[in-house]
């Protein structure tokens, strides 16, 4: 993709048309959502804009020889009828304050209860997380894999009504703005800044809030994954600014299970190529969805 359509985005709010039937949220259509006309927003490029991943390779290679951890962090914003652009599921799977119903937590394929169900990922004890009006609860696994690499994986359940602050701790994260951290053993982990992979999964909540420039602190590059309906076009531009590379985006209409996060991690650790990474997100989706695997692949994106 030519680099100067990074440089600026024009992002109208429209539809996903996915049913919301076996746990799947989909969008509003214009004639029934409020349309928001984003202004204009001018990118400045900076010095150092990652063309490829190879930095950040040899940063996860350097880790896994010195037996840290790889560090996961993905921000998912739950379900909400009432504060989200969706086609309105049923109350309880569309309550975004609920922390026992959601879709996007407590589902099947919901981010808490896909992880704690599954028995590759140990369930971490987090102890020093405070809940607040924005982030309802914080979970934390652990997975290792054959080449030696450990990975952290954290999820933070954002209120429903709460996406602007969503969105804005994504990009800090990545641009090197929100320190954080948890408990891990006998010390602490620093996650958000110190990712090395920043995730967001639920909403394109893109489509509903405006995001101001986002201007990078840091010159260390790390992956960002977008399991949101078609996020490419609205993220990508951010990614630009905040120094940070798209390992995963979505060019279409979607459903984002927590099955996509765990089949990008697994090939992520392994370091396996971009063109591996963004099949088995797609592999993942059919095996749930049964919509043609090369149909299922078309919907990811690695890369600019």
């Amino acid at each position: 993709m030519n680099r100067l359509i990074l440089l600026v985005i024009v992002s109208v709010a429209f539809a996903c048309n996915s049913t919301a039937e076996k746990e799947i949220v989909s969008e509003q259509s214009n004639d029934t959502l409020k349309t928001i006309i984003k202004p204009e927003v001018k990118f400045n490029p900076l010095d150092h804009v990652p063309d490829d991943r190879n930095e950040i390779v040899s940063n996860l290679q350097q880790k896994i020889d010195q037996k840290q951890p790889l560090v996961v962090h993905c921000l998912a914003p739950l379900c909400d009828n009432d504060n989200q652009g969706i086609v309105p599921t049923t109350e309880s799977l569309g309550d975004g304050f609920s922390l026992r119903t959601n879709l996007y937590w407590a589902t099947s394929y919901g981010m808490k209860k896909y992880f704690v169900k599954n028995k590759s990922w140990k369930h971490l004890e987090v102890t020093n997380f405070i809940a607040s009006d924005t982030i309802m609860e914080r979970v934390a696994f652990e997975q290792s894999y054959e080449n030696g690499a450990s990975v952290i994986l954290i999820c933070d359940a954002y209120r429903g009504d709460m996406m602007a602050p969503c969105v804005y701790d994504f990009l800090n994260a990545l641009a090197g703005n929100l320190r954080d951290s948890i408990n891990y053993k006998d010390g602490f982990l620093q996650i958000g800044q110190e990712a090395d992979m920043m995730a967001f999964n639920g909403h394109n909540g893109l489509m509903d809030v405006y995001a101001d420039t986002i201007y990078a602190k840091s010159k260390r590059i790390k992956d960002a994954v977008v399991i949101a309906c078609s996020s490419k076009s609205y993220f990508n531009p951010y990614f630009v600014q905040t120094n940070s590379y798209p390992l995963l985006n979505t060019t279409s209409l979607l459903w984002p299970g927590a099955m996509i996060l765990e089949a990008v991690i697994e090939k992520w650790a392994l370091l396996r190529p971009d063109e591996e990474i963004e099949h088995a997100a797609g592999d993942a989706y059919h095996d749930v969805k049964e919509c043609g695997r090369q149909s299922a692949r078309n919907m990811f994106s690695s890369g600019w």
